[in-house]
């Protein structure tokens, strides 16, 4: 469900607004935060006599409440005589409250003026639609980055935040539903919150929104987040403070009584199970390189002459689960209670829910964890199986171009790949510098070219990530992130070049085939050729693969496939515009989509051959855009063939030239004027084992008769199937016979309709790309990289481990070090404050100001 309206509200249409809403703002020792927090809520173009502010203090130790009193005496305060955390103080300010609306935000963001406008507005429109809760959209301080647009959560309770600290200019964002709002900005009605419970304060802090949200959905009711509804946030202001573990407690606390309390009784039973197991294996995860288990073996402990002391000393975070469970234990009684009483109010079922978890199997690489395990536990107790019917994982798609009005061939791959893809994962699209395209349920992201930051940002959110071209020497970093990598080698290119470009790509090569977990091909010949390459890189093990001995599992087929629309024609582009071409004209049509590894003077040559009988064939050579445009160059080659067709005096008499390249979106019309297509390569390996000619799919496409050199997988569809006629390399005679005798039938297109149209079938894209889009529906480490991750991951000694990073103790006593670090400096920074304060200058500077306020009044 997406808004109606994502643009501001005029002036008339604000006073229009009646309903009251309360503002809630928490605090904790946030003194410096106040100030900008209270004056954005006080400059909010909504009628001011209909908005109440409150501020729930949680016995801040700073003088807080002090700047409260002086600067903002009319907003209601209630103080604490202890830190109750952040669900009960909320909820203490809901019971305050006397707003129809109410409102939260965190103390150290600050509203943008049409904040509440934009959500109250959007709440009024979409409450016939059951929709309660409307989040917002939270940048960072600057409105640079994004804090918070989508939220989602795992199976196991867990919520997750998407897109963060990714530029927002970057993201393409918009008004829909979510599982949860932010609980640093939304708006709720304030009845409803209280129904349904409002925040569970024991959760103290971290995913209560995420519990509150999900129980929205269960109890009947709809989520929005507004993308025009914007805050500024200083993020973790108030966490900073907190110990790692003490943290991690909360994570694990809350996460595991989310699932508890909002799961249908059949989905718990099935849940919880893995659920605890990915917490123990979080425990295990956070032992490494501490705990020696093999001292638990009686056998290796003798072998290795081990010897276990009565105490083993272990990483606080490694029992930040176990804190979280024995939490769960000591009070399970009354979190029952809790489950019971939102079961019995239940309104809609749990499969109606999943779809908007967004990460329902997602896995923890940011604690640690060994994610092929994880694949093992979800795998093992059946949790795919629950999420069959919904979307379940998700991929990021690299583009190796920019997907702007000018697509090159590879970058409509990457969107069919998303596009296609989308019916069954969560998307997300990336691309250097411009994305102008928009697809349904497929988040597109721009980055600037090399931003290996932000792109490592995508990756952390994706359980798949895809690839191609020279992507992984952008971005090195994603192969160290043990992510699923899917490969994509149809459109690689690497012989027949100069040597550094060469070497370049061979060195990209190679490091796909070490990394990849599934790799796919044009067509059968490449896949021949790239499976002796991944046998040099020594990935064949054919032990590893007893099931699969085809290795279809890790390298298969997915050529460039054609639009399942047939094509269009928009305007007239050639015959009667172009001068020397006539409406009349039989028109040859020869697409170049590199100048470098095709062959025009041939045709050329053939062309000097047919004007002496058909003097009303007419050849044109049309340029698409060059697949890699920050590097390319003039084409020697399109010179050559310039000077040959005015050597032979056929230059725009038979032989033309478009002097513009056409755009992916334009060249339906220049197909369908054509009569015949034509297509030359040179004799070398590149175009029979590394690239696919996709001007034939586009030929194909418009059932197009043509003229091919053979050699490749496509000329021998085109001879197997009927759709015209192949040639040997370089047989300027056999081009031109060949051309004379399709030109000599006079119902051309109609005579080869039947066999274009069982051909188009095979490679519309949903078909070309069902071995990708099959993976990606269960997918799965390659074998010889899970036996790796599963080997290195719980032994200490391992030379790879140690070399590509540290161990999570090291890992855990550096975190620890920077908190204390940071918490030292916050000290020192709030006590120099407070002694500026009190000096001298600063009581001058207060006495001063008093005497102008009330000079002024």
């Amino acid at each position: 469900m997406a808004n109606d309206r994502d643009d501001p509200l005029d002036d008339n249409e604000i006073k229009a607004l009646s309903a009251t809403v309360s503002v809630v703002v928490v605090n904790f020792n946030g003194r410096h935060h106040l100030e900008s927090c209270f004056q954005s809520l006080l400059a909010q173009d909504y009628p001011t006599e209909l908005i109440e502010l409150i501020l729930i203090d949680n016995n801040s130790q700073d003088d807080s409440l002090e700047i409260m009193a002086a600067q903002f005496p009319h907003v209601k305060v209630v103080r604490n005589t202890e830190n109750v955390g952040f669900a009960r103080a909320v909820n203490q300010g809901a019971a305050l409250a006397t707003g129809r609306y109410l409102a939260l935000i965190n103390n150290d963001a600050r509203a943008d003026i049409h904040w509440l406008t934009a959500m109250v507005s959007t709440l009024e429109v979409h409450r016939e639609q059951g929709v309660v809760c409307v989040g917002a959209q939270i940048l960072d301080w600057d409105g640079e980055q994004i804090d918070f647009i989508q939220g989602g959560a795992s199976f196991y309770g867990f919520g997750y935040q998407f897109l963060y600290g990714l530029p927002k200019e970057a993201v393409q964002v918009e008004t829909c539903e979510a599982l949860f709002a932010c609980g640093g900005a939304m708006l709720v009605d304030r009845e409803v919150f209280l129904y349904a419970g409002g925040f569970d304060e024991d959760y103290f802090a971290y995913f209560e929104d995420v519990d509150f949200g999900w129980r929205l959905w269960v109890l009947g009711y709809r989520v929005l987040v507004n993308s025009t509804a914007i805050t500024y946030h200083r993020h973790h202001g108030t966490s900073s403070r907190m110990h790692t573990s003490q943290i991690e407690r909360l994570f694990e606390r809350n996460g595991l009584m989310t699932l508890i309390k909002n799961y249908e009784d059949h989905h718990l039973h099935q849940i919880l199970g893995p659920s605890l197991f990915l917490m123990i294996q979080r425990v295990l995860s956070a032992s490494a390189g501490v705990v020696n288990w093999d001292g638990f073996d009686f056998i290796r402990a003798v072998d290795q002459n081990i010897q276990l002391g009565p105490k083993q000393l272990v990483p606080t975070l490694m029992l930040s689960p176990l804190a979280a469970l024995k939490d769960i234990i000591d009070d399970l009684p009354r979190l029952w209670q809790k489950r019971l009483e939102i079961q019995t109010r239940r309104k809609r079922p749990d499969n109606e829910v999943f779809p908007l978890l967004w990460y329902p199997v997602g896995w923890h690489y940011q604690f640690g964890v060994c994610p092929a395990s994880t694949l093992d536990i979800i795998t093992a107790f059946g949790v795919r199986d629950l999420f069959a019917e919904t979307r379940m994982h998700r991929v990021l798609i690299i583009s190796p171009t920019p997907l702007d009005e000018d697509i090159t061939s590879v970058g409509v791959r990457s969107m069919e790949m998303a596009r296609c893809l989308s019916r069954y994962c969560y998307i997300h699209l990336a691309a250097p510098q411009q994305i102008d395209i928009s697809l349904p349920d497929v988040q597109c992201v721009a980055l600037p070219r090399d931003d290996q930051t932000a792109i490592q940002r995508l990756a952390r959110d994706a359980e798949i990530v895809i690839v191609s071209g020279c992507s992984l020497l952008r971005y090195p970093g994603i192969a160290e992130m043990n992510k699923i990598l899917v490969v994509d080698l149809a459109d690689s290119s690497y012989a027949g070049q100069d040597r550094p470009e060469a070497n370049r790509a061979l060195e990209s090569f190679n490091r796909q085939l070490r990394v990849g977990d599934f790799f796919l091909c044009a067509d059968e010949r490449q896949r021949n050729l790239c499976l002796g390459m991944l046998t040099s890189q020594g990935r064949l093990i054919s032990d590893d693969y007893k099931q699969d001995p085809d290795f279809r599992n890790l390298i298969d087929v997915a050529p460039f496939g054609i639009d399942s629309d047939p094509p269009r024609h928009q305007h007239q582009v050639l015959k009667g515009i172009v001068p020397g071409i006539t409406v009349d004209d039989l028109l040859i049509l020869c697409v170049v989509e590199n100048w470098d590894s095709c062959d025009p003077l041939t045709i050329i040559r053939a062309m000097n051959f047919v004007r002496e009988q058909r003097p009303d064939l007419k050849l044109i050579f049309l340029s698409y855009r060059q697949p890699n445009p920050v590097d390319a160059v003039e084409p020697e080659r399109h010179q050559r063939a310039l000077n040959l067709a005015q050597d032979l005096g056929l230059y725009n008499q038979t032989v033309f030239f478009h002097d513009c390249e056409v755009s992916h979106a334009e060249r339906s019309s220049y197909l369908l004027e054509a009569d015949i297509g034509v297509s030359a390569h040179l004799a070398h390996v590149d175009p029979q084992h590394f690239t696919l000619r996709t001007s034939l799919l586009d030929y194909i496409w418009a059932g197009l008769p043509m003229v091919v050199a053979s050699g490749d997988f496509l000329a021998d569809t085109v001879a197997e199937r009927g759709l015209g006629y192949t040639v040997a390399v370089s047989d300027a005679e056999g081009f031109a016979q060949s051309l004379l005798s399709l030109a000599a039938n006079v119902e051309l297109r109609a005579a080869y309709a039947e066999a274009f149209a069982a051909v188009r079938e095979e490679y519309i894209w949903e078909q070309a790309l069902r071995p990708l889009i099959e993976f990606c529906r269960n997918p799965q480490y390659a074998v010889d990289r899970r036996k790796k991750m599963l080997d290195w991951h719980y032994v200490e000694n391992n030379q790879d481990t140690q070399a590509s990073q540290d161990t999570q103790a090291s890992r855990i006593s550096k975190l620890d070090a920077i908190i204390a670090e940071k918490n030292a400096h916050i000290a020192y920074l709030e006590d120099l404050i407070e002694r500026m304060e009190s000096g001298r200058v600063m009581r001058l500077l207060r006495w001063l100001t008093s005497i102008t306020r009330s000079s002024t009044r």
